[in-house]
């Protein structure tokens, strides 16, 4: 990845953490990069491909179901849900390698949904849409996990804290 789809994967995820804090989890990087350019690139890729990593992953991962709408290349609509959401960032003149389009050719049909995003404006737009699209007995059991979840957080911290200071 360059580093101006660097600056967009980044800004894309901290739009969405402070868009959607109770989703942040589901939306995930897989560590799936390096060049292969040097001794230490070639050997951290030898690592990864023996960890599982495979070539064209997408650069974000949303692991939400959801259902959307879209036109395929033929202009019909299609209206379907999808277990979730692959999404590759590329700069106005970046192409999909050939891993890449294999890679979302197979996600496709496994029943993900995956596009390539080029700008902030996109990523918010495809990312509204889509959890719009989500069911809402979905949307309320994230919700409601990641609030047990930040009260266990908490607790912990204030665990942790009382314990530094002495008291119980």
């Amino acid at each position: 990845m360059n580093h101006e789809e660097s600056n967009l994967q980044q800004q894309c995820v901290a739009w969405f953490r402070a868009q959607y804090p109770q989703y942040a989890m589901l939306l995930t990087h897989p560590i799936n990069e390096g060049s292969g350019h040097t001794k230490t690139d070639r050997r951290r890729q030898g690592i990864h491909k023996a960890e599982g990593a495979v070539a064209g992953v997408p650069d974000l991962l949303l692991f939400m179901p959801s259902r959307i709408s879209y036109l395929d290349k033929d202009g019909v609509e299609i209206n379907r849900p999808y277990h979730g959401l692959g999404v590759e960032l590329k700069t106005e003149k970046g192409i999909l390698s050939q891993q890449q389009k294999e890679f979302q050719y197979m996600f496709r049909s496994a029943g993900y949904f995956c596009l390539v995003v080029r700008s902030l404006e996109d990523f918010m737009r495809i990312i509204n849409e889509w959890i719009a699209g989500a069911d809402a007995d979905v949307r309320k059991n994230i919700a409601a996990a990641h609030v047990e979840i930040e009260e266990a957080r908490k607790q912990r911290e204030l665990e942790h804290f009382r314990k530094v200071i002495g008291k119980k």
